[in-house]
């Protein structure tokens, strides 16, 4: 893992490759972070950033949103240096555990195109949560299909 910021840590740093960016609270449970890390560690198309402190992270982008100045419009937040090294063609696949999304502000903080994920009830077993995983998993190859398919043919 590579933290960059107090808030967040990326699991697996995006390559130039990468079409999806997977990202998940730190709330996500342990066991499902690891089993996601380890079915996307030799696929290049998929990078994988976990938010610790959400809320800090949003309070950071809004108060570097209302600092820009016509001499400095993008005043640096921590969100911004986290997400400046992913393509713009890049999706964000928000991962959300918790019943009020927490993340999806990410999308507007570079442009990114962002869809959200909700596995659903916490699971309690590792079999479920196995399940959940194949779910994300089942997202994730499907937008880094599309964001291929659209490289391919432009």
């Amino acid at each position: 893992m590579h933290a960059i910021s107090q808030a967040a840590v990326w699991v697996k740093e995006p390559s130039v490759d990468a079409g999806v960016v997977i990202v998940t609270s730190a709330a996500l449970p342990k066991y499902m972070i690891d089993k996601l890390h380890v079915a996307i560690d030799d696929w290049d198309q998929v990078a994988y950033l976990v938010i610790k402190h959400p809320g800090e992270l949003m309070l950071d982008w809004l108060h570097a949103g209302s600092g820009a100045t016509e001499s400095n419009p993008n005043a640096t937040c921590d969100a911004s240096q986290l997400l400046r090294c992913v393509s713009k063609e890049s999706f964000l696949l928000d991962v959300e555990v918790s019943p009020l999304p927490g993340l999806t502000w990410l999308g507007s903080v570079c442009g990114h195109k962002l869809r959200v994920f909700e596995p659903g009830k916490a699971a309690s077993s590792d079999a479920a949560m196995d399940q959940q995983v194949e779910a994300i998993l089942s997202v994730t190859r499907t937008l880094a299909k599309s964001v291929l398919q659209e490289r391919c043919f432009t």
